[in-house]
Formats: C-alpha cells, sequence, structure tokens
C-alpha cells in the first residue's frame, strides 16, 4: 500500500514538473512582447532580463496613432455583433440537431460536420468574389458573415443539450411550452458553462482574425486591430517595440475576458467533452 502511494506521488510530481514546463513555454513569450514593448528600438536585442533601458513612449506612440481608436473599436464591434449573431443561429440549431426528430437530421449534421476538414485557405479566393458581388468588401460585413455559422460551436452546444436531462424537457411539454420557450427557459439558462465557452472562444478567434480583415478590408479607417499592426512602421523599416506595445494593449480584452469567464469556461470544456 505504501509502495503505491509513494508511486502516486512520484507521478504527481512529474505530471506537475511537466505542466510547469508547459506553462512556462507558453507563457515566456508572452513576457518577451512585455518587456520589449518598454524598451527603445536600439535595446531589442539585448538579453531579456537585462538591465536594457525602458520607457512608456512606446504606448504613447501606439494611443497617438491616428486610427488607433478606430481599429480598436472596429475590433470590439466586428466581434460584439459576430458573437450574438452567432448565438441566434447557433443555440435553435443545436437544440434542433440535439432535441428534434426530423428526416436527414444525421446526414446533415455529418454534411456540416465534414465541412470543418476544409480549411479556410482554399475558399478565399471564392469568398472574395463572392463578396465583392454581394459589394461588402472593405466593410466589417465580409468579416461578419463567415463568422455566424461556425459547425465547431454547433458541436459544443449540441453536446451540452444532450446532458440536459431529458425530464426536464418533457415537463416544459407537458406545460405547453413550445420549442422557443424550452429554448429561453430551460436550455439557456441552464447553458451558462457552454455559451462561455462559446463566447471565449468566439471573442479570441475573431479578435486575433489575420487573414480575412487583411484580405477583405483595404481601408485603413475600417481595418481591425490585429493586421493593423503592421501599419507601425519606421522610416527605417519595422519599430519593433511599438508594435509590440499594440500587440500588448491588443491582447488586454482578452486577458480581461477570460479572468471573468474562467469558472465558466472550465465547466463548459469539461461538460462538453473538448478534449485538448
Amino acid at each position: 500500500m505504501g509502495k503505491k502511494k509513494l508511486t502516486n506521488e512520484k507521478t504527481s510530481v512529474l505530471y506537475a514538473i511537466i505542466m510547469w514546463a508547459l506553462a512556462i513555454l507558453c507563457v515566456y513569450p508572452f513576457i518577451m512582447m512585455v518587456l520589449i514593448s518598454f524598451r527603445n528600438q536600439g535595446d531589442i536585442y539585448m538579453p531579456l532580463f537585462s538591465k536594457a533601458r525602458m520607457t512608456v513612449a512606446n504606448y504613447g506612440l501606439v494611443l497617438k496613432t491616428r486610427y488607433f481608436g478606430n481599429w480598436y473599436w472596429n475590433s470590439f464591434r466586428t466581434v460584439a455583433v459576430s458573437i450574438i449573431f452567432r448565438l441566434l443561429v447557433t443555440i435553435p440549431a443545436s437544440y434542433a440537431f440535439s432535441r428534434m426528430k426530423f428526416r436527414g437530421r444525421s446526414l446533415i449534421l455529418g454534411i456540416l460536420v465534414a465541412s470543418m476538414m476544409v480549411p479556410a485557405e482554399a475558399t478565399m479566393v471564392s469568398r472574395y468574389l463572392y463578396f465583392k458581388q454581394l459589394g461588402i468588401l472593405n466593410s466589417s460585413l465580409s468579416i461578419v458573415l463567415p463568422e455566424i455559422a461556425e459547425v465547431f460551436y454547433l458541436v459544443i452546444l449540441i453536446e451540452f443539450f444532450r446532458s440536459i436531462p431529458e425530464s426536464l424537457l418533457e415537463a416544459a411539454k407537458i406545460d405547453g411550452a413550445s420549442h422557443l420557450s424550452i429554448i429561453i427557459r430551460v436550455f439557456i439558462p441552464l447553458s451558462g458553462p457552454a455559451l462561455a465557452t462559446v463566447v471565449l472562444f468566439s471573442f479570441i478567434n475573431i479578435w486575433n482574425n489575420f487573414v480575412d480583415p487583411f484580405l477583405f478590408i483595404n481601408n485603413t479607417s475600417r481595418q481591425l486591430l490585429t493586421p493593423a499592426l503592421r501599419f507601425f512602421q519606421s522610416s527605417g523599416g519595422a519599430n519593433v517595440p511599438m508594435q509590440l506595445a499594440g500587440a500588448s494593449l491588443s491582447v488586454v480584452p482578452i486577458i480581461v475576458l477570460f479572468v471573468f469567464t474562467q469558472k465558466f469556461f472550465v465547466a463548459g470544456i469539461s461538460s462538453s467533452g473538448i478534449k485538448g
């Protein structure tokens, strides 16, 4: 018994060491980004934890950039609108696939899941031509529309909705509740962790989206924040500290959102069966 306990303790220590190593590998680039953002251009190649001269001037230059406020607002607006419409579409669709029986349900869901295997890069040209015909190039609609129906989030909510006890659904039907009432009064209140997971993942993916706004939005003032960081240039080339200062400011909303949704996020990951 004592030998088994000792083995378990050694295993736990080994797992802890591995997890700490992975955590350091993940956090180190972020620490590097923040520290270099406080340096002068000539000190960027000095050792990371050396006594380099520190300055906040880079952040002042970023905040004084002509369109920086526009870029931040454009990103917030695009993310908010995309998430709202994504939930409006995904929640009823997830309810239908998880609780309603209709002809071709499995086939339709299979086709949707299979579409996840097609990389987004393979559809860039067709999307560009399609958006050009619709006249929505150089607008946030070219970013919002593709984000409304993402199969990944549909699968998350389907798995969570299937875990809700059938007795609650039957009780609501006995009371004469319609499908819409069941969604609003039963499924949504019980789906806080799953919805928090969808919102957090959606916020991160849309906020960090570089390729789509880079291709579909050419107007500088309408650009989103992540691809707009490339505009932080100096006459001698890229102003690395200034770019990293802008990148540091761009991750603040993600960190704040994660802090406030961490509890629901972990619960949603566990209940939805998502594995890293």
